[in-house]
């Protein structure tokens, strides 16, 4: 009924000797005007009743055009957010990974330039993007609307220097709460669960297993592993070669720009073995490229053909947290360094800096309690553990006794 209410209403009014003001039967004045944005350029309309006389009316208009006209000063010379991103872009992408390119134009086009892409550049204010904000976070995840917003701090960032802008509207936007791992949901697995999740694969979704056990039993990133070719891998030396990384099909270098080496450890070796076997057998497209994983239809895997399999994993081995298939590199990080140490688990998974490997780890609850009992035998190094700290018969704290003739002493 909301929808008819204009047609009815226009039925009851009459014009009046000022342009752009209409009266309706009960008195009331409708105002009309139509203007050009100055900080998008485009015709806006205004549509707006009041009560009042029809003087008071004609002066409003009057205000409301002179009011969205002066917004414009000068930003007629500055481009629009649409038109300056384009070039942006294109300056960007030299020296860029084309995945990176790819994913940069994929942001803009879908969650930034539909909404402001109209925008001058220095008519975009801090109250926009965050209204912006809140229209895109709608039915979408934090870290989706967090990289979003990073991509429009960075080219208005550049816009600000290009143009003397007197400040980027999105520098003081705060990024959305994301979910992150915490100790009751780490987005990994322990060694006794990983090895259930693999032998789950294997015997239930022997399809998707190789792929699985390689992400696990390497660190490599899904991009990385599915990019691999049979020639990266050297058996008898027991390691791979990670040479690149694809992205949505697009391959290109890996996220760091360098090769480096993992370990290929003899039951790996063996699933991949039967794996490429398995490809022989069923003459799947790709084999000719030479792909470890090729796509069901040739080419390269896209980026969820392990995450269904994976959930139905835990569910069929009873495991409720939630563990990604990002997990899986995760957990390689956490077991490795739990081993080897961060040196030795930095160079396996590519990580630059001991920060990012402490980032994808997870000291859970027994190991921390097996670091403070070893602190504990280096108090008492003669005494079982869990024997109590500070016990007066072991020296380290004086009985009664000793305190009481030490202070008859003092």
């Amino acid at each position: 009924m909301a929808l008819l209410w204009p047609r009815m209403e226009m039925l009851n009014m009459s014009k009046s000797r000022y342009p752009g003001i209409t009266t309706f039967s009960d008195g009331r004045k409708r105002i009309r005007l139509r203007v050009v944005d100055p900080r998008t350029g485009r015709m806006k309309e205004v549509d707006r009743v009041i009560e009042g006389t029809v003087e008071e009316a004609a002066a409003l208009r009057t205000e409301l055009r002179r009011k969205v006209r002066d917004d414009g000063g000068g930003a007629v010379q500055i481009p629009r957010l649409g038109d300056y991103a384009t070039s942006w872009l294109k300056s960007r992408i030299v020296g860029l990974k084309a995945s990176s390119s790819s994913r940069y134009a994929e942001v803009l086009d879908t969650y930034v330039l539909p909404y402001l892409g109209d925008f001058f550049l220095d008519r975009i204010t801090e109250s926009d993007v965050r209204e912006w904000q809140a229209r895109v976070a709608r039915g979408r995840a934090g870290a989706t609307v967090n990289g979003a917003l990073v991509m429009l701090r960075m080219v208005l960032e550049d816009a600000v220097d290009q143009y003397d802008l007197p400040k980027n509207p999105a520098r003081r936007v705060r990024r959305l709460p994301v979910r992150k791992a915490t100790d009751e949901e780490p987005n990994l697995l322990t060694g006794p669960e990983l090895g259930r999740v693999l032998r789950w694969l294997c015997t239930k979704e022997p399809g998707t297993h190789a792929l699985g056990a390689t992400l696990a039993l390497t660190g490599l990133r899904y991009g990385e592993a599915t990019a691999l070719k049979w020639s990266d891998l050297d058996v008898d030396g027991g390691i791979i070669r990670v040479r690149r990384a694809q992205w949505h099909g697009v391959v290109s270098t890996t996220k760091t720009g360098t090769t480096r080496t993992v370990p290929l450890v003899g039951e790996l070796a063996d699933t991949l073995r039967k794996h490429r076997t398995r490809l022989l057998v069923r003459q799947v497209e790709g084999l000719g490229e030479g792909w470890v994983f090729p796509g069901p239809r040739g080419g390269l895997l896209p980026p969820n053909a392990l995450r269904f399999p994976l959930k139905r994993a835990l569910k069929g081995c009873g495991i409720t947290k939630r563990v990604s298939v990002h997990g899986l590199r995760r957990t390689f990080n956490n077991l490795a360094r739990q081993v080897a140490g961060d040196i030795v688990t930095r160079s396996i998974t590519g990580h630059v800096t001991a920060s990012m490997t402490e980032h994808y780890s997870h000291v859970g609850a027994d190991e921390k309690l097996r670091a403070a009992s070893n602190i504990v035998r280096l108090l008492m190094p003669h005494r079982e553990v869990g024997d109590q700290v500070g016990d007066p018969s072991d020296g380290t704290v004086p009985s009664v006794d000793e305190r009481t003739v030490s202070q008859r002493n003092s």
